[in-house]
């Protein structure tokens, strides 16, 4: 091997006279392109995936939708939101933050407290589940599963109060 003249500081082939400098510089563009690809295929693999629709509907109100209650599967998510299902062999698959509204006192109690609206569940070749009351400032998505199934996502966003 022959030594560079500047005793290899300058060349990258003679790893013995790189700086430190040098190396921390090449290493951190190296993990920042490591960490660009890994948030770009997350962000790709995130987004996969059959979605539903959630429309926003003015008819049925939502009032509607409480008188009529009893034609409908219920589940309330307190003070945040209503899922009337249509009784039928679908399913929409809700977390565990959902109880269902059995009783007409249990339907009178179970009040929104916001501005909110009313959106038609559609899952896969717009086939209607039901419908999906909630809180205008909360973030909703809807994932088709299967044919028969859909999967709902409520994140509630806090609109008052500090961190």
């Amino acid at each position: 091997m022959i030594p560079a003249a500047d005793g290899g500081r300058n060349c990258p082939f003679f790893f013995n006279g790189l700086t430190g400098e040098y190396i921390m510089d090449k290493l951190k563009q190296i993990l920042l392109s490591l960490l660009s690809v890994m948030i770009i295929l997350g962000i790709i693999g995130c987004a996969g995936g059959p979605r539903g629709k959630l429309p926003r509907v003015e008819k049925p109100t939502e009032n509607e939708l409480k008188q009529d209650w009893q034609n409908y599967t219920v589940y309330f998510r307190r003070g945040t939101a209503f899922v009337y299902k249509l009784k039928d062999d679908r399913k929409i698959i809700l977390d565990a933050g959902w109880v269902a509204v059995t009783t007409e006192s249990m339907m009178t109690k179970s009040r929104i407290s916001d501005l909110t609206w009313v959106k038609k569940i559609l899952g896969q070749n717009n086939e209607m589940y039901g419908y999906l009351v909630h809180r205008s400032a909360d973030q909703v998505n809807v994932a088709i599963i299967d044919g028969n199934t859909v999967r709902l996502y409520y994140h509630y966003i806090r609109t008052s109060g500090g961190p």
